[in-house]
């Protein structure tokens, strides 16, 4: 038993051993596998970081490579540029010598033609072809800028001034057909034609010129109705110069300037320009033939008020004309106002007016010898302002002032109308058919508005705006018609000239004529108010109310005091050229002041002028004048029938 149990130890024991040599067997074949395993990890790490540096620098070298490419490749392209860059270059100076080298030999060869021309033909020609008649015209080119030099074409022979005639190339007009068609169309309710009515509603468009134009091919430089800038109407503007400074034109009149110097065109416009630069006039006198082209004279600004760019300024434009001693060139037909002498123009005004003064001037309807010396003998005329009773029916007061200057011997009656009472418009139609007044369709100049009611209110508030542009009308009124009156005054519809000692006002004319011994620019006849609140005349039978200015016969005596500024003025047309309402601003020798006219006494003639409320003054002493009535019955029978023929009774 003690055997067999320490046999079981021994096994036991040697069981045990075997275990424990197995385990470390095992042991150390887990310590040899665990280093082999960390070599494995080693080989791979370092295996991994030496295809990962490779990897790297790979990479990295291929970068480098691309980069190099590139570098490459812009160095490529910007050497291809380059070269394109100096081709180019080197094409562009060629092409720039060769243009400067052709038109070198372009500016040599018109100089060689032009010393040729002017060798073979001088401007004589020219005005010769126009004074042999102007349908004598052929040739369809007329030489360019061809100068003469004139001993005396301003009015003032302030300097000698080149004429020059634009080449001109015959071509037809655009819309000439439909000119011509339109302005023969006939207006059955006038039974009048297109163009017989215009000159009525645009009394400065050169209507039968524009239709002349339209027949055969004319001028190429002729504006035609769709060219001109048109601007209210009746208002006609060009820019004058690179700055944008603009002149808006109106009227233009043929000045024959019977006081002395060569005749030329006088032409009215406005501007905001203190200082417009002088411009060219295209000086036309048929569609077919080139203008002549003058430089402008002299700008005048117009206005007895300090020159103000806030508002349009009035001016007056002097335009020389062609020399013609022989005096058988006619009156131009139409004028353009432009920035250089041979360029396209955007005006073009009707020249009025007329070589001669009419036998209307003349009180035996006869012209003279020697009508500048004439003394005696002359008919008055007179200019009334441009009618704007919208508001207000004016016509039977305006039916008496025209009967009481008709009967003081005045020939005519020239207003302006813009829009007026319908009434009103009735009394203008009558006198104008009958031949005593004439009537010119007015407009205000831009940016002034001509909407009646609107305008009403810019006359009361905006007046120093107003009376500048009086003076347009004012000086178009003595302008315009000077060729049928010497001798023209400026009245309102309220405004009558009393005369004490004198028949009539041809009487008083002769009369201060003869006793004056030198011309004067005009003579000024001062206001006396009969105020509209004064009683009438009591002792004598009532008239019919509307007799205004014969029923209102009571005026202050101290209104006959000379007062400066309160006056109207009598214009001699062969002095004067610009006015403002009360006096002279402008004659033909220059500048007027007003030493150039004379004051009448009072006590010899005054204008009687029916307006206002005398308030407190009704209690100064007044006095009755009755000069008027001895017209009385000839003036209260024609209103009376006048004023029932058109059924305003």
């Amino acid at each position: 038993m003690l055997w067999l149990g320490v046999l079981w130890w021994e096994v036991l024991r040697r069981e045990m051993l075997w275990w424990e040599v197995l385990w470390r067997e095992v042991l150390w074949w887990e310590v040899l596998w665990r280093e082999v395993l960390w070599w494995e990890v080693l080989r791979r790490e370092m295996l991994w970081w030496e295809v990962l540096w490779w990897e790297v620098l790979r990479r990295e070298m291929l970068w480098w490579e691309v980069l190099w490419w590139e570098v490459l490749w812009w160095e490529v392209l910007w050497r291809e540029v380059l070269w394109w860059e100096v081709l180019w270059r080197e094409v562009l100076w060629r092409e720039v010598l060769c243009v400067f080298l052709a038109i070198l030999v372009l500016i040599i060869a018109c100089v060689i033609l032009a010393v040729m021309d002017s060798e073979n033909a001088y401007v004589q020609a020219p005005l010769e072809l126009l004074r042999s008649g102007l349908d004598a015209f052929e040739t369809s080119t007329i030489d360019d800028l061809r100068e003469i030099d004139l001993d005396s074409l301003t009015p003032h022979n302030q300097s000698q001034t080149p004429v020059m005639r634009c080449k001109c190339r015959l071509a037809a007009v655009r819309g000439g057909n439909y000119i011509k068609q339109q302005f023969d169309l006939v207006l059955p309710w006038l039974n009048i034609t297109t163009r017989q009515d215009l000159p009525t509603h645009h009394p400065n468009l050169p209507v039968q010129f524009l239709y002349n134009s339209s027949i055969d091919k004319a001028c190429h430089l002729v504006p035609t109705p769709f060219s001109i800038e048109w601007r209210n109407r009746h208002w006609q503007e060009v820019t004058i110069d690179q700055s944008n400074n603009k002149l808006i034109l109106y009227s233009a009149v043929y000045d024959p300037n019977h006081g002395g110097g060569a005749p030329c065109l006088r032409l009215l416009g406005v501007s905001r320009t203190k200082d417009p630069r002088k411009a060219w006039c295209q000086i036309w006198y048929s569609p077919q033939q080139p203008p002549y082209v003058t430089r402008v004279a002299e700008i005048v600004h117009l206005d007895y008020q300090g020159k103000n760019s806030n508002r349009q300024m009035p001016y007056l434009l002097t335009c020389p004309l062609p020399p013609d001693p022989a005096n058988t060139l006619p009156i131009p037909a139409a004028v353009s106002i432009v920035a250089s002498p041979c360029t396209s123009a955007t005006t073009l005004l009707k020249v009025v007016g007329a070589k001669e003064r009419e036998p209307t001037a003349y009180t035996n309807g006869k012209i003279p010898e020697d009508p500048h010396s004439l003394r005696k003998g002359w008919v008055p005329a007179v200019c009334g302002p441009a009618l704007y009773y919208y508001h207000q029916d004016f016509s039977w007061r305006l039916v008496e002032w025209l009967e009481l200057l008709r009967a003081m011997g005045f020939g005519h009656v020239f207003l302006y109308s813009s829009d007026v009472h319908p009434n009103i418009d009735k009394v203008l139609q009558y006198y104008q058919q009958h031949r005593y007044i004439e009537v010119t369709d007015y407009a205000y100049p831009p940016p002034y508005i001509n909407e009646p009611s609107i305008r009403r209110l810019w006359t009361l508030t905006e007046r120093q705006k107003m009376f500048a542009q009086e003076n347009i009308y004012f000086s178009d009124c003595l302008l315009r018609h000077m060729h049928q009156h010497r001798f023209i005054t400026h009245f309102d519809p309220d405004e009558v000239p009393i005369l004490p000692h004198h028949h009539n006002f041809t009487h008083f004319l002769d009369d201060i004529l003869t006793r004056t011994k030198e011309w004067r620019a005009g003579y000024k006849l001062q206001w006396n108010f009969f105020h509209d609140d004064f009683p009438t005349r009591q002792e004598t039978p009532p008239l019919p109310h509307y007799l205004w200015a014969l029923r209102h016969t009571r005026r202050l005596v101290k209104d006959l005091v000379t007062s400066p500024g309160k006056y109207k003025s009598i214009y001699d047309m062969d002095i004067t050229r610009g006015v403002f309402s009360h006096a002279v601003l402008r004659c033909t020798t220059g500048p007027c002041s007003q030493s150039y006219m004379k004051v009448i006494p009072p006590t010899t003639a005054y204008l009687g002028h029916y307006s206002k409320t005398c308030g407190s003054q009704c209690k100064d002493p007044t006095k009755e004048e009755l000069w008027l009535h001895r017209f009385k019955e000839q003036v209260s029978k024609r209103v009376e029938g006048v004023l029932k023929e058109l059924a305003l009774l």
